[in-house]
């Protein structure tokens, strides 16, 4: 089974999307190194600050955050129930 040429669509304008959005937060956001001497290497990754002392990032690839966003929309869309 094909997949819709709208789901296509839809994945591609998302993907589009999702890089736009990365861009403009990294050129706002460029990398800031936090200095905490104190914590320990388990405190810092669970508020979110790597080992080596600059704030993670994004988690997940723009395509895996796209294949999933268009997953769920699928999912509501045929969901709904019909009357």
């Amino acid at each position: 089974m094909r997949p819709s040429i709208y789901l296509l669509l839809a994945t591609l304008f998302i993907k589009a999307d999702i890089y736009n959005e990365l861009r403009k937060k990294e050129k706002l956001l460029r990398a800031q190194r936090v200095d905490i001497a104190y914590l320990n290497k388990h405190m810092m990754q669970d508020i979110g600050i790597q080992s080596d002392g600059f704030i993670v990032g994004e988690r997940f690839p723009v395509a895996v955050k796209a294949d999933r966003t268009v997953r769920y929309f699928r999912h509501i869309e045929y969901s709904k129930m019909n009357t």
